[in-house]
């Protein structure tokens, strides 16, 4: 059935590296970059398929997957990429809603975050965004940016208490034929730029 309503709001937030809160990692919990032969051999005691677009990435070093283990137990990972950001990877479930996005050389995307049930209320997504920090700034990456619904209150939450800060938002409106496309005038200090929404055909 084609759709023919779509309300989208994304919200754009960052944080220099430098200025992010640090959180310890927990007592038992090991923390660290992950290659994808080790993530796949893990990826059964996910609730969901890690794309294989994703694995793609990480072998090509255009993304790095940060992951905890409790043990040889995945406890909960978070994922970052550099450069080019299709829409394929900035979208709220709908396709029409993807949001390319262009990162500055210093600025990284977290396009994935998550703590497994069995280990949540330790911190956990604190000291993995903590962790991921710390390495990230040793290559030279000095921004973190990342992207939620306007709807999800979790995340706000979430993405508050980390430090991030609000800078932007653009929306896709679309009703039929009728489609409003907003875009943000983004700063010069901004850690990126972003494409069109694929569903704005004007």
């Amino acid at each position: 059935m084609r759709r023919i309503a779509i309300a989208n709001i994304c919200q754009f937030y960052q944080s220099p590296i430098d200025q992010m809160p640090r959180t310890p990692i927990p007592d038992g919990y090991t923390i660290d970059s992950c290659s994808s032969d080790r993530l796949r051999s893990h990826a059964h005691e996910l609730e969901y398929q890690i794309p294989e677009r994703d694995f793609e990435m990480l072998d090509a070093g255009h993304a790095r997957c940060f992951t905890a283990f409790q043990a040889n137990s995945l406890a909960g990972f978070a994922w970052v990429a550099f450069g080019d950001i299709p829409g394929q990877m900035n979208h709220d479930g709908k396709p029409e809603t993807g949001l390319p996005i262009q990162l500055s050389d210093d600025a990284a995307l977290v396009f994935q975050v998550l703590v497994l049930p069995a280990y949540r209320g330790r911190r956990l997504y604190a000291a993995i965004m903590s962790q991921m920090a710390d390495q990230l700034q040793t290559d030279g990456i000095q921004t973190l940016v990342l992207t939620t619904e306007g709807s999800n209150q979790r995340a706000l939450k979430a993405v508050d208490r980390m430090g991030f800060q609000n800078v932007a938002q653009a929306s896709l409106l679309r009703l039929g034929p009728l489609c409003r496309a907003t875009y943000p005038t983004l700063s010069e200090t901004s850690g990126f730029k972003l494409g069109r929404y694929v569903g704005d055909k004007h």
